[in-house]
């Protein structure tokens, strides 16, 4: 009972106490008898030492009713006081009779008929309740035919004829199934499981890098790509199919994102054509690594996350995720791999969560955007409005993940409305971080492989030359094919592994111009090169000369 209640029944016990009196004196209690003014004063003057709260009045005074009641109590008419004691003494004097039951008001006799609520049941679970999603008008015309089934029933037995109920009773008695049920009836299991999954309230990582959760997303939104930039690649079939289309041809795009739990942190991010393990292996380099250059070329004016450690990577099942080639990579990088269930966003929520944030505020504002779901944007031609490349697409996302998304307030789980950075930063200073691994572990398992032959000049990979005087004592070996691996982001050294000896050897770049440059940049370097001087022409001027 609240305090209310509570309130009303020591006042009415207290009057009670005064009839109880006033009946000692002869008094017949009766509803006018204790309407008289003079028996409510006397009722009034006994009952008021048991009610010390609030002075009691016999009559409420003119003006506001409300602020009457706060200020005293009312004594009830003589009627209402004559009901009250008929009540406490058939109770035996007990004081909870004199308690209002409101909860027993109005008509408790049931609107419809307990078959008729049978066969709405019966109609729901027939229809309405399919993967197919049939709308609740369905299921009234199934609960007609029903009905009408029912009542030739009843007509043989001679029993009434029963009513059948309208659309809106049939979407209330929808209405009370619980809202995980009828999402699993629906939807299917494994969309109900993906989207009302339980348990992401907790604190799963610690430290920078305790745990990571890595995944891949098809971005919506439509990039142009320059026939151009591929032009010298193709063959002539392709040339001449390609010169029948349009000036540029729009495809969609992957992210692969790798996000860490306890600062909510973005650590690497790549864009790929298709999801593949080149992408993500790219994604986790980034994340071991400073981000210094992106900075610089994308015109960030914040600081990005420097390089973290790796100590658990949970991913779902992705094509580009769970190979053999990142696998491998992590386990030998000391990394532990979770393998999460497909379609439980519960199992990995931080990162699948992140989609959402970066699609409503970045996405959605860029040219070319289709929407969440087929059809989402009506008046919208996403194909027309792409304009965007896919280099200035990464300097957005990139400028988004460095200077917008680590400044916000974060009210997940552990975060208590800080920012990732702020998070972040507080766990750097008290040291809790995974320690970021070796130059030379990051090439052996995370760069690239590529076999070389030793030569006097050392190996040579990507037209880049390595020496190193360590490497020279297998020039003569009858094993001089050794294997190389490289980071794709930094060209200053590799590792080669010789067959016989145990431990790897680390050799520089001999071609000082190329230091600081990562692989990509080289690459491109050399292609510029060679556009500049074609080979058809230099061999034509070289045969020319031959023949003079």
């Amino acid at each position: 009972m609240n305090a209310k209640g509570r309130d009303t029944v020591k006042l009415r016990k207290a009057l009670m106490v005064g009839i109880e009196a006033l009946e000692a004196e002869g008094l017949k209690i009766t509803g006018p008898a204790l309407a008289k003014l003079q028996n409510r004063r006397k009722l009034r003057d006994i009952a008021q030492p048991h009610y010390p709260d609030r002075p009691i009045w016999i009559t409420p005074r003119g003006g506001s009713t409300r602020e009457c009641v706060i200020e005293c109590a009312i004594m009830p008419m003589g009627r209402s006081l004559q009901g009250y004691w008929t009540r406490y003494v058939d109770a035996g004097f007990d004081e909870m009779a004199l308690a209002d039951q409101n909860w027993l008001k109005g008509n408790r006799t049931p609107r419809i008929h307990w078959r008729v609520r049978e066969l709405i049941d019966q109609a729901i679970d027939e229809v309405h309740l399919d993967l197919k999603r049939p709308q609740i008008s369905v299921a009234l015309s199934r609960l007609e035919t029903l009905t009408t089934s029912e009542n030739e029933r009843r007509a043989v037995l001679e029993q009434s004829e029963l009513t059948c109920v309208t659309h809106k009773t049939v979407s209330d008695h929808v209405d009370m199934i619980n809202a995980t049920a009828l999402a699993v009836a629906r939807d299917g299991e494994r969309a109900a499981t993906n989207a009302r999954t339980r348990g992401s309230t907790d604190t799963r990582a610690l430290m920078i890098g305790e745990d990571v959760e890595v995944d891949e997303c098809k971005l919506s939104v439509l990039t142009p790509v320059r026939k151009t930039g591929f032009w010298t690649v193709l063959s002539a079939e392709d040339k001449e199919a390609l010169e029948e289309l349009e000036e540029y041809v729009t495809s969609r795009l992957w992210l692969v994102l790798v996000l860490d739990v306890a600062t909510r942190m973005p650590l690497g991010w790549t864009l790929a054509d298709a999801p593949n393990h080149e992408a993500t292996l790219d994604a986790l380099r980034m994340a071991t690594r400073s981000k210094e250059r992106e900075k610089i070329m994308c015109g960030c004016d914040c600081d990005p996350m420097p390089a973290v450690g790796l100590a658990c990577v949970a991913h779902d099942n992705g094509s580009g995720l769970r190979n053999g080639a990142v696998k491998t990579a992590l386990l030998g990088a000391v990394a532990q791999v979770v393998d999460v269930r497909a379609y439980h966003s519960g199992d990995t929520p931080f990162v699948e969560r992140m989609w959402s944030t970066m699609e409503s505020q970045l996405i959605k504002l860029l040219h070319g955007y289709t929407g969440r779901k087929a059809g989402h944007l009506k008046g919208y031609d996403a194909k027309k409005n792409a304009v965007i490349f896919r280099e200035e697409l990464f300097r957005l996302i990139t400028r988004y993940l460095i200077d917008e998304y680590p400044y916000q307030n974060h009210y997940g789980t552990t975060v208590f409305g800080r920012s990732p950075i702020h998070v972040a930063t507080q766990l750097a200073e008290e040291g809790w971080a995974i320690a970021v691994p070796s130059p030379q572990n990051r090439r052996l398992h995370l760069g690239w492989r590529k076999e070389a032959m030793i030569t006097d000049e050392g190996v040579k990979v990507f037209g880049l030359p390595y020496n190193f005087p360590e490497l020279q004592k297998f020039r003569d070996s009858t094993k001089r094919k050794v294997t190389v691996f490289c980071d794709p982001d930094c060209v200053n050294e590799v590792t080669v592994i010789v067959e016989g000896p145990p431990t790897p050897i680390c050799v520089d770049l001999s071609w000082t111009e190329m230091r600081d440059m990562t692989i990509p940049e080289v690459l491109a370097h050399y292609e510029e090169l060679r556009r500049n001087d074609p080979a058809n022409l230099k061999d034509t001027r070289v045969r020319l000369a031959r023949l003079r």
